[in-house]
């Protein structure tokens, strides 16, 4: 009996860690940098009405947690990217016009 997996198994398992990549992207996206950005952008609207070293901490963290989302949507592209090119190399046949 062998220990390999059916290429069935293989190309599910495959597609579905593309589709967790698209999903994570697409939360970071649509989600995360998006509410984050809405709030540092009110942060600055309330900079007349609460201390000023207050917002700044506020905002600072704010912006650095964009960052660390940026930093991993950057990654999971990649990753996307990584997986489709190896997806062309494995084609034997040339593509159609």
């Amino acid at each position: 009996m062998t220990d390999k997996l059916p290429t069935s198994d293989i190309v599910a398992a495959r597609e579905h860690a593309i589709a967790s990549r698209r999903t994570r992207a697409h939360v970071i996206i649509c989600h995360n940098l998006n509410g984050k950005s809405r709030s540092l952008l009110d942060i600055f609207s309330l900079a007349g009405t609460v201390s000023p070293e207050v917002c700044a901490m506020v905002a600072r963290e704010l912006a650095e947690d964009i960052l660390r989302d940026v930093a991993l949507l950057k990654a999971e592209l990649d990753g996307i990217e990584a997986f489709a090119r190896r997806q062309l190399t494995g084609l034997t046949a040339p593509a159609r016009e």
